[in-house]
């Protein structure tokens, strides 16, 4: 059972990743209305090819965190089906601390950056000028929050692995899950 801290954790991390689907939502609404505005009344718009780069930077940003939680990244698993469980298990431990350890240093140097860019009021060079901190911060929040999820990862003890049973019920044999995958 997670603590409360962590399912506030994956709480805020599940609002996040539906916000992201919304941002995809405005992407199309900015393609929209820039055909319409282009096509049908001559005037295209100077904003919405920046709006959208903004939009899909956020849509990412608020994405990302919800994969690393539920193992939804793509894997190449040549190595670790060859393992041992022991010995894949220690080796998914390892992978998730290194790889918590780079999303946090690089996490680290991005909300640096944010706050650089907070206090000299840096705004952005594309068709709609806004404060870069609005972009980057989201960036931030996506690395650390990661870094948080591969830890949790690292540090916590995976549920042993489904396996298929000897008898030949095809659902039964066929519906194996990983355990460490999240609802």
């Amino acid at each position: 059972m997670p603590t409360l801290l962590a399912r506030v954790h994956d709480g805020v991390t599940r609002a996040g990743f539906l916000l992201g689907g919304v941002t995809l939502c405005g992407i199309v609404l900015c393609f929209w209305l820039e055909v319409i505005a282009r096509y049908f009344f001559n005037s295209p718009t100077l904003w919405s090819g920046a709006m959208v780069a903004y939009l899909l930077c956020l849509s990412i940003s608020l994405a990302a965190p919800e994969l690393a939680r539920t193992h939804g990244h793509i894997a190449i698993t040549v190595l670790p089906e060859r393992l041992s469980p022991a010995t894949r298990a220690l080796y998914d431990r390892l992978l998730a601390l290194i790889t918590g350890g780079v999303c946090a240093v690089a996490g680290w140097i991005c909300l640096q950056e944010s706050l650089r860019q907070f206090q000299y009021h840096t705004t952005t060079a594309m068709g709609l000028d806004i404060p870069k901190v609005w972009v980057s911060s989201f960036i931030a929040y996506a690395l650390i929050n990661a870094a948080l999820y591969f830890l949790r990862h690292a540090f916590t003890r995976a549920a042993p692995e489904a396996t298929p049973s000897d008898d030949s019920d095809s659902a039964a044999s066929s519906a194996t899950t990983d355990a460490r995958k999240g609802p």
